[in-house]
């Protein structure tokens, strides 16, 4: 059986959505973090794209020393990538605060992450360097 692939678009508004609730979780679960519902659009988008960066820029330069994407490599990207969107979304409307707070949004968002990316199994069509998965 040949599984369809799936869109770039579709790809992208699933991750967009998995970012958004684990980050809407977060919020509702941290005092220290504070999210406005723009801002929160924002910060996604933000976050995906240095997402996407950071990680090339890291499996880039990592890769031909360490394979693989280990556990604690996610987990400082995401929290690298969330401080870098802190950063960049103004504090009126996205501030994460606290050493607890930072922990806990990184673990969410991190777990968020993995969730998807186990679940988004099939590179989106057009994706240069990758095909489909075709399950026999």
């Amino acid at each position: 059986m040949k599984m369809l692939p799936r869109s770039l678009p579709l790809s992208l508004a699933l991750s967009a959505a998995a970012y958004g609730v684990a980050l809407t979780f977060a919020a509702w679960l941290f005092r220290g973090f504070r999210v406005e519902l723009w801002w929160l659009i924002a910060a996604v988008i933000v976050f995906m794209a240095l997402t996407v960066a950071l990680r090339r820029i890291i499996l880039s330069t990592v890769d031909r020393f360490v394979r693989g994407y280990t556990m604690i490599g996610g987990l400082v990207l995401t929290f690298v990538a969330l401080a870098l969107t802190d950063w960049l979304v103004p504090g009126a409307g996205f501030d994460i605060d606290g050493g607890s707070t930072w922990f806990g949004v990184t673990a969410i968002v991190w777990a968020a992450g993995v969730a998807f990316g186990e679940a988004d199994t099939t590179a989106p069509a057009g994706t240069p360097g990758q095909s489909p998965k075709v399950i026999a």
